[in-house]
């Protein structure tokens, strides 16, 4: 079993319904899954904001099959290059990390991501 940790994100006017189906989802790629509170982080670029979690969990998919899965999970969630083109996500899953490598250091640089990470590595008691 591989520990991977996802940045999950959705910037769209239904931005809470799509989180939480995504999470619920991840329930059955990851286990035991582990999530972040929900926060708010303006993009990267532009105007908009994104409703973020953090989770962490295990699996036995080798990343590339885990990879595929999730960016699936993804298109069947709406994500569109049409989507993509308005600047609209509605749902953003990335593995930032797997089996202990960073695989995203850029991802795992930022608010978006240090947020809710800081917060599964450090929980309150």
């Amino acid at each position: 079993m591989k520990e991977v940790v996802l940045s999950v994100a959705s910037n769209v006017a239904s931005r809470r319904q799509m989180m939480a189906d995504a999470l619920d989802w991840l329930t059955g790629v990851l286990a035991p899954l582990r999530c972040s509170m929900l926060y708010t982080t303006k993009a990267l670029h532009g105007d908009s904001y994104y409703l973020n979690a953090v989770v962490s969990g295990y699996c036995d998919m080798p990343f590339e099959e885990l990879h595929a899965v999730l960016k699936q999970h993804e298109v069947d969630a709406g994500r569109t290059e049409e989507m993509r083109s308005r600047h609209f996500v509605p749902i953003d899953i990335d593995i930032v990390i797997y089996d202990g490598e960073i695989l995203k250091p850029k991802d795992y640089g930022q608010e978006f991501f240090k947020k809710g990470w800081d917060e599964l590595k450090n929980p309150r008691k």
